[in-house]
């Protein structure tokens, strides 16, 4: 591990990885743990993010005509006309995703995995 690795310094700020036998860790055992993180990279600007975003946003847009307007080759997609079936395909994907948020807002719970097949693509994810 490099000298400059964030890992380390935060382990060493931590004062260093507690051994298995130490009183310490005996005790942290039998008691609740709270841990406060701040994030210390919050400030580091990235001189490309603004390019990275972009990127994004057209590869979103990208997966959105996908969805509406498959192909087999990504220009004859781009290029069909839209036609009222990709209209009501489209209002489709809206209703089912605005249907969802709303589910998830009443149920307030955590973040689904975005693991599976629904969460690859969420409405959210093109909106600007």
């Amino acid at each position: 591990m490099p000298k400059d690795d964030p890992l380390r310094v935060i382990i060493t700020e931590l004062g260093g990885v507690p051994h298995l036998g130490s009183d310490e860790l005996k005790a942290a055992r039998d008691r609740a743990i709270t841990l406060e993180l701040t994030n210390r990279f919050a400030n580091v600007e990235d001189p490309h993010a603004e390019e990275k975003a972009l990127w994004v946003q057209a590869k979103r847009g990208v997966l959105a005509i996908l969805r509406v307007q498959p192909s087999t080759e990504l220009y004859d997609s781009l290029l069909q006309d839209v036609t009222d079936d990709h209209e009501a395909i489209w209002e489709d994907i809206v209703d089912r995703q605005l249907a969802a948020d709303k589910m998830r807002f009443k149920r307030n719970r955590r973040m689904p995995s975005t693991t599976g097949k629904e969460g690859t693509y969420r409405l959210e994810d093109i909106q600007s």
